[in-house]
């Protein structure tokens, strides 16, 4: 029985995968492209090389979110006054961030923790997350 599936199942499943039928192209071949129509729009080439610049603060936040919550409204195993970062201003973000990074702000044990997710961050990484964190 296995065999007789076998043989009539093998050669469906290679005439359903070889397809000899010539395909229409909607493509236009190289040699017919305007050279207009390829030089590259010079705004958008712009609007690209600054928006690459700046950090996504979402995928930023995205590493905060295992501990703070998605909200910002959990605390953080081992934090120290059970503070909110949803409940913090930019400003404060922002020097908490940068006291984490340099290892200037103690918080008891989840400074070490705080510092390795920090200490790569730059100045405008954290100026992004503190104005993400300010929206909550």
């Amino acid at each position: 029985m296995n065999r007789f599936l076998l043989f009539c199942i093998f050669p469906l499943l290679f005439i359903a995968c070889f397809d000899d039928k010539k395909q229409d192209s909607k493509h236009t071949p190289v040699s017919q492209v305007k050279q207009s129509d390829m030089s590259p729009n010079k705004n958008a080439l712009e609007n690209v090389k600054s928006n690459a610049s700046l950090p996504d603060a979402q995928v930023l936040y995205g590493k905060c979110a295992a501990c703070h919550g998605k909200d910002g409204k959990s605390v953080a195993p081992g934090s120290v006054g059970n503070v909110l970062i949803a409940s913090l201003n930019k400003a404060q973000v922002r020097e908490s961030l940068k006291g984490f990074r340099e290892q200037t702000l103690s918080k008891g044990g989840n400074s070490i923790i705080m510092y390795m997710q920090t200490k790569n961050l730059s100045d405008e990484d954290i100026e992004a997350l503190a104005n993400y964190i300010d929206a909550f």
